[in-house]
């Protein structure tokens, strides 16, 4: 290119800054949600992967049924894949917290490395009587490091397993707290807001970190693991999944099988010595012979089954994968109709561009230019426009709205040392992207006009044909219209590509804000679905131990306040798919002939087009399911992250059994949690358990009284010692929350606000520089500013009418197609709008439509009727 021709593109440049403003903002924005949404995930991901590997984070952790001896440390070291093995050491403790006995469960400090607690405030214990408390502890009791900590044996103390001859942990009653520490195993904020509602209906426990030379013992409660190299690899990657993997399934196809084996004679032997024991003091005793039938009944040998987990059935770190992953669903889902926008506007802009440069692009053709130098001008202006909205695009996406997202995220988990990242590849692969979507829409722009000869393009361009239109044939509609009226009709079908292009590009950011509104409607009635319509009961109460069960329910009695209720089993489980991902659960056992219907409405999930487009059933259409013989009912948030479906066989590992594969009867619908319900023979004869060890620890329950008193009387029950939980619908769907989610979307609609915006300003700026001439002839024939400005906004709301009409029931398809990518384990988005969110959405649109008319107004009124109707020949 010439000098002379470079200055002119300089200046071309410079007097369109309009259109080259409009292509930058909005290769921004595109840009910024492409990239910031994903760069906000992966740099919370990036420092809870730098936050594990620091602190040590079993890879992968065995846990037996009948504890776990040195000979397993031994035998799990030699595996290959394995760098470093750390024996576990725990025990199941009770302390008081504000009034009330809760269960806690003090941990060795390890020697390995494995499973650092971070330290948060403090000195770690270095010696016996010293131990280190969560956040959560020091939140809820009240106490300060330098307190004293009371503890008492718990009861239902499993850390010496089935084997209390092999010895116990040995720990003093009072400790001086020394330290308050983050476990590992639980980022969760104690202090930020609530999320838990839908994630578990488990029992508060506290962790509590000791010296070793403060327990001691030869059994220990698990064996965690590190797996060679898997430190250099993303936690949340494949990769790492697979590498870890590997080793876990040498494990269980050879070491596993061996140990318990050896570890059941181990077991045997020492129930014959202990039986021989008894016979022999038995001879000096009159009622020896029964003592020793108890004591053979006492030591009966158990069957020892050990489970190999891995990260994953660490509940936080299932939590902070599952939501991250969410969000980020919603990063890859979005942009693309910002890019679809992006190129519609583009080209808009540089047609109307490229048709008021004819003349001068005829003017270079006759001097001897090339085309290839005339499209350069051409493209080196939406060129650069794509990469300084890149640029600026790549700034907010890796820095401002992940530093929103954190400041988000910090209220859900504490991750130490968290840092902002950039990376290459999705930040240039994101401007290329854009980039090349306008450059190629210039070039078509560009096709046309440079095919012609410098003669016709030195003339100008040939108005465009009228035609009768459509409205024409209804005469008693058409002879009724005004003059002018009827001109804004014939001049919206005149210009179909602008009627296409302005309609298309207002219904996509109609769309994207209906979308976002959508998502925070769905999960703003998740609460009052789940605790109203599908959960019938009001009060949820689960014993502390199978033996406190009975003085539960008979406290449940003597209070008065239940009016029906329905005694069940809970207990947490992990369900296995068949590609082997699990999940965990709440298993709840219905009893034979007891009917669930009362407190549960189960009715079969919606699937597919249905949820997608909203025609599917209404929930009190479907039938109700009946729980089986022959399989289990699975929440339908639990069957779509595992991709579950009717007549699936799953893995059920529960309460400490051994794994067992069970078939899946029916997905139900389910928005929060991740319940499956089993009946108590199929639960009896999968697991093999007896039938006079089936207890029901749970009752399900309807309370007299309002909202209010039902809420105080769960807070009242839970603080009595028979009872782990006790679990008020009402006060869970008052609390439930999904503020990251509401963040998120609020960012959205946002950004899909500004691409309005900026769509509108460039359509009406593209509008009135094509019609200057026609403007110019209006205000010669004496009409007024004020009539202009009639005349022209009238074609510009019409569209933006008709592009609103269009963006509303699109934004509700979108919604659904979006929520079908969003589900978690414990949460299922069933779309729902409000007719106030439509509103508010067209609301939004034509509001920008008269902020950008004000404008073009402005523009209106500068038109010089002289110079734009002079002749261009």
């Amino acid at each position: 290119m010439s000098s002379a021709l470079l200055k002119d593109t300089w200046r071309t440049s410079v007097r369109n800054w309009k259109r080259f403003f409009s292509i930058v903002v909005i290769t921004t924005l595109g840009v910024a949600v492409l990239t910031g949404i994903y760069a906000g995930c992966r740099d919370m991901l990036l420092s809870a992967d730098r936050f594990y590997d620091a602190q040590g984070l079993f890879d992968i952790q065995v846990v037996s049924s009948a504890g776990l001896t040195d000979d397993d440390v031994t035998a799990l070291s030699k595996v290959e894949g394995v760098q470093t093995v750390q024996a576990e050491m725990s025990a199941s403790v009770n302390t008081d917290v504000a009034g009330t006995s809760k269960s806690a469960t003090i941990n060795r400090i390890g020697g390995q490395g494995l499973n650092k607690s971070y330290l948060q405030e403090g000195v770690l214990p270095s010696k016996s009587g010293q131990i280190a408390v969560t956040r959560q502890f020091i939140v809820d009791s009240g106490l300060h490091i330098g307190d004293t900590l009371d503890v008492t044996a718990s009861d239902t103390d499993s850390s010496s397993g089935a084997a209390s001859a092999q010895g116990e942990p040995v720990f003093p009653g009072s400790y001086t707290i020394t330290a308050v520490v983050l476990d590992p195993s639980d980022i969760a904020n104690p202090e930020g807001y609530s999320t838990g509602a839908f994630r578990s209906n488990d029992a508060e426990s506290y962790a509590f970190f000791v010296s070793s030379s403060s327990m001691e013992g030869s059994l220990y409660t698990a064996i965690s693991l590190r797996v060679s190299d898997a430190e250099q690899l993303d936690t949340f990657s494949d990769e790492y999944s697979a590498k870890v993997q590997q080793v876990v399934s040498r494990i269980e196809d050879s070491v596993a099988p061996e140990r318990q084996r050896a570890r059941e004679r181990q077991l045997t032997a020492q129930v014959q010595e202990a039986q021989r024991q008894a016979a022999a003091d038995s001879v000096s005793d009159a009622t020896g012979r029964s003592s020793a039938e108890a004591s053979d009944e006492s030591l009966s040998i158990p069957t020892v089954q050990w489970h190999v987990q891995n990260r994953s059935s660490i509940t936080t770190y299932s939590n902070l994968k599952s939501d991250l992953s969410s969000i980020e669903s919603i990063g890859r889902a979005f942009p693309v109709v910002f890019l679809a926008v992006a190129i519609l506007m583009s080209l808009t802009a540089m047609t109307r561009m490229v048709e008021e440069d004819r003349g001068l692009i005829g003017t270079y053709l006759g001097l001897g230019y090339g085309k290839i130098a005339i499209i350069t001008r051409y493209v080196g202006f939406a060129l650069a426009a794509c990469l300084l909205g890149g640029v600026l695009g790549n700034i907010v996406g890796f820095v401002g709205i992940p530093v929103f997202l954190m400041q988000v995220l910090k209220g859900l988990y504490v991750i130490p040392d968290v840092s902002l990242s950039f990376d290459p590849a999705y930040g240039l692969g994101g401007v290329a992207l854009f980039t090349v979507g306008v450059v190629v829409s210039t070039l078509l722009a560009c096709r046309g006009e440079t095919s012609l000869t410098p003669a016709q393009l030195m003339r100008p361009k040939s108005p465009k044909a009228g035609s009768r239109v459509f409205l024409e044939r209804f005469t008693w509609v058409w002879g009724r219209m005004s003059f002018l009226n009827k001109v804004t009709v014939r001049n919206l079908f005149r210009f179909k590509s602008r009627l296409l292009m302005t309609v298309g590009g207002i219904a996509g950011c109609t769309a994207l804000i209906v979308c976002g509104f959508a998502i925070n409607d769905t999960v703003q009635t998740l609460g009052s679905k789940q605790y109203s319509d599908i959960d019938r009961y009001d009060l949820l109460s689960v014993a502390a131990s199978d033996e406190t069960a009975a003085a539960m329910k008979e406290r449940l009695a003597d209070d008065g306040k239940v009016k029906s209720s329905v005694e069940v089993r809970v207990g947490s489980a992990e369900m296995l798919n068949a590609e082997g991902n699990s999940e965990s659960i709440q298993l709840i056992v219905v009893p034979d002939g007891q009917d669930i219907a009362p407190m549960v409405d189960l009715r079969p999930a919606s699937q597919g087009l249905g949820r997608m487009f909203g025609f599917a059933k209404a929930p009190s259409e479907r039938p109700r399911l009946t729980l089986g013989d022959d399989g289990i009912l699975v929440a339908q948030s639990a069957a779509n992250a595992m991709g579950i479906s009717g007549n699936s066989t799953v893995s059920l590992r529960a309460d400490g059994l051994d794994q067992q594969k069970v078939k899946v009867q029916a997905v139900f619908r389910n928005v929060i949690g991740s319940d499956v319900f089993i009946s108590q023979s199929l639960y009896e004869s999968s697991f093999g358990v007896k039938e006079a060890g089936f207890v029901t620890n749970a009752v399900m329950a309807t309370l007299n009284g309002d909202e209010d008193s039902q809420i105080s009387y769960a807070q009242r029950l839970v603080k009595s010692s028979d009872v782990a939980s006790a679990i008020s619908t009402a006060d869970m769907e008052r609390s439930f929350a999904f503020d990251l989610m509401s963040a998120v979307v609020a960012l959205i609609v946002v950004l899909a606000g500004c691409l309005a915006l900026v769509v509108l300003f460039t359509l009406a700026s593209t509008n009135v520089s094509e019609r200057v001439r026609e403007m110019a002839t209006l205000k010669v024939l004496g009409f007024t500013d004020r009539e202009i400005h009639l005349y022209v906004n009238k074609e510009m709301l019409i569209l933006t009418l008709l592009g609103t009409l269009l963006g509303l029931p699109l934004g509700r398809v979108v919604g659904g197609m979006l929520t079908g990518v969003l589900d978690m384990p414990g949460m299922f988005f069933e779309v729902e709008i409000n007719w106030v969110s439509y509103v508010i959405s067209a609301a939004a649109t034509l509001f920008f439509a008269f902020i950008v008319q004000f404008s073009t107004n402005m523009v209106l009124n500068r038109i010089d009727p002289v110079g734009s109707l002079k002749s261009v020949e």
